[in-house]
């Protein structure tokens, strides 16, 4: 088996009438530049292959030859943005990691830039060397030139011709060890006439496809999930599968008849055996398929492994699936509001969802879902069940604000009705002096707005007092981080007053003395602007909650809607998270498969075009 993603190298815009026919002379399409990689790990070894088919364009294109520069003016709008190592970057890879590019053939907008990959082993199809060489004068069209030293010199393979075609196995194929195979002749396999099995396992053939260019090969892999061809530039355009068009041709300013295949009727036999293969339920994918990029599940697949990147395939859970599924925009930028402070991390990622927690738990919200999603993030981050506990404790407190708030107008009622009421701590009782101590023992602060509460009802006072206090009892003590000193409760000051910052601030509660009061004891405890910033970040995710709750109604509601159809989950739009094993990476580049023709011997020389004619 071979896994195969699909990388965003840039994008272009296309005549239509120079691809299909009939179609209007002013239709213009932006496609899509794709390349892919494919990682063959074999069973016995472990050894781990990675392959690039095709680079995609170029990242500066005043790097390309000046009539590919001209022709560019007619591919616009044009970007570069992604660009393969871009792609490969966001997945953790560098050039370094890939063994092998194999270019479908050798145009412009498929070749990348070979120097960025400066230890790999180019593989081209047979007859590649002849085009970069200038020795088919017949190809018409601005965009058939090409750079004679566009391959390294002793890093290229190129295939053995079609002639080379074996029928039967005398023998069973030899054991690889991992490497792939370049030098074995060409066989048939079912409706195609000449593949190569790469690995000898069925995981991977190069698949002789005749037409576009000479030297035009494409891919056959054995996905887990299915098979999947990429076709290079076998077909531009969909249509042409269906049968809808047929492929177009014009005329350049010599008045030759031009077709973007260089064997129109080669190509359209290759197009129907891939035709056949799509029947076979093989997943067709072009070099420039904007119906495939387009593809709603291709979307999907693509956020789903960019937030399995930014927030982790465990955070994934059913309201995050029902949201990518209602709405792909809103989800990525869901995703995307969610992971900016998980990504800034002023706070450990275990305190970051026991401050989301909080907010959730809050009396004020209560969203159960949202409960489970952080408890479940605090245990896998390592919080354990007493710091829940603590954290729902610390939030069962906000229903004081009752009296925050109640009290302080009580007492302007009461002396705007006449009635002489103290300020402050004057004609306190003893029995008063001594709550108040108690509560700065427990909660280590005193605020001014406690002191009519204090007044008016000491028996409330003192059971908030001890209520409040619990998750600062010393019975609940621990060893401090320095010097042996003993810290109130499971969770460190700061840290609880930041959770009461995240209730205080979260948007079904809005309490801003109380908010205030907290920022400064966070300060007081050592903490900074930017962890009371991030808690504010993750109090306004609360808002997300809408969603849930407004999709799960929505879903009960309408129960047949329409099942969206689910790609491989190897396959994705931009670069996945790859693993980055680099184990036999030396032995593969030093012993690469030498049987096959290797042009590395042939001189190189400053860039130079066939002779062609302008679209």
């Amino acid at each position: 088996m071979v896994s195969v993603y699909a990388l965003s190298c840039g994008h272009f815009t296309l005549p239509e009438y120079q691809f299909v026919h009939p179609v209007s002379k002013d239709a213009r399409k932006t496609v899509p530049s794709l390349a892919f990689l494919l990682v063959h790990t074999d069973p016995n070894t472990g050894r781990a292959t990675r392959i690039l088919f095709d680079l995609g364009l170029r990242r500066d294109i005043n790097r390309y030859v000046a009539p590919i520069q001209k022709h560019i003016e007619t591919r616009q709008p044009l970007t570069t943005e992604p660009d393969v190592v871009a792609s490969l970057a966001k997945g953790g890879l560098t050039p370094d990691d890939i063994d092998y590019i194999i270019y479908s053939h050798v145009h412009w907008d498929h070749i990348g830039e070979p120097l960025d990959f400066p230890t790999s082993t180019f593989v081209v199809g047979h007859g590649s060397i002849d085009v970069l060489n200038g020795n088919c004068s017949s190809l018409r069209g601005g965009h058939s030139t090409f750079e004679k030293d566009l391959l390294p010199v002793g890093r290229t393979i190129e295939l053995a011709g079609p002639a080379h075609v074996t029928t039967t196995n005398k023998s069973p194929p030899p054991e690889l060890g991992g490497l792939p195979n370049f030098s074995q002749d060409w066989k048939p396999l079912g409706s195609l006439p000449r593949t190569l099995d790469l690995f000898n396992d069925g995981s991977v053939y190069i698949v002789d496809a005749p037409g576009h260019l000479p030297g035009h090969i494409n891919l056959l892999g054995h996905t887990p999930n299915g098979r999947i061809y990429l076709g290079g530039d076998a077909c531009h355009d969909r249509r042409l599968l269906t049968g809808e068009k047929e492929i177009g041709e014009w005329h350049d300013v010599h008045g030759n008849v031009c077709c973007i295949h260089a064997d129109r009727a080669a190509a359209e036999a290759t197009i129907e055996r891939i035709r056949r293969l799509e029947k076979d339920g093989v997943e067709i994918i072009f070099s420039h398929d904007v119906e495939w990029e387009n593809d709603p599940a291709n979307k999907q697949n693509r956020l789903k492994q960019e937030f399995d990147k930014e927030l982790g395939p465990s955070a994934f859970d059913p309201s995050w699936s029902r949201l990518l599924r209602f709405s792909p925009p809103m989800f990525a930028a869901t995703m995307r509001l969610t992971s900016v402070p998980k990504r800034k991390s002023h706070l450990a990622p275990k305190i970051q969802s026991l401050i989301s927690l909080a907010v959730s738990a809050s009396s004020t919200h209560l969203h159960v879902p949202h409960i489970q999603r952080h408890t479940r993030a605090a245990l896998s981050h390592g919080a354990t069940k007493a710091e829940i506990v603590e954290v729902l404790c610390l939030t069962s407190t906000l229903g004081i604000h009752a009296c925050n708030i109640g009290v302080p107008l009580l007492c302007e009622v009461l002396r705007e009705e006449g009635h002489d009421v103290p300020s402050g701590m004057d004609g306190m009782s003893e029995e008063q002096w001594r709550l108040k101590e108690e509560f700065e023992r427990k909660r280590g602060y005193w605020h001014g707005f406690w002191e009519d509460f204090l007044r008016l009802s000491p028996e409330f006072f003192e059971a908030y007092t001890e209520f409040s206090g619990v998750p600062w009892e010393e019975d609940a003590e621990a060893e401090g981080e320095e010097g042996g000193e003993v810290r109130k409760g499971v969770l460190e000051p700061k840290v609880k007053e930041l959770i009461y910052c995240a209730f205080d601030a979260a948007a079904t509660h809005l309490y801003q003395p109380g908010l205030k009061m907290h920022m400064k004891n966070v300060l007081t405890y050592g903490g900074t602007a930017e962890e009371i910033m991030e808690v504010l970040e993750l109090a306004t995710l609360l808002s997300t909650s809408t969603l849930d709750v407004g999709l799960e109604v929505l879903e009960i509601s309408v129960p047949f809607l329409p099942p969206l159809r689910t790609l491989s989950n190897t396959l994705l739009v931009s670069s996945p998270t790859f693993s980055h094993s680099t184990q036999h990476r030396e032995t593969q580049r030093k012993n690469p498969s030498q049987a096959a023709h290797d042009v590395s011997s042939k001189p190189a020389s400053s860039k130079a075009q066939t002779p062609t004619a302008t679209d």
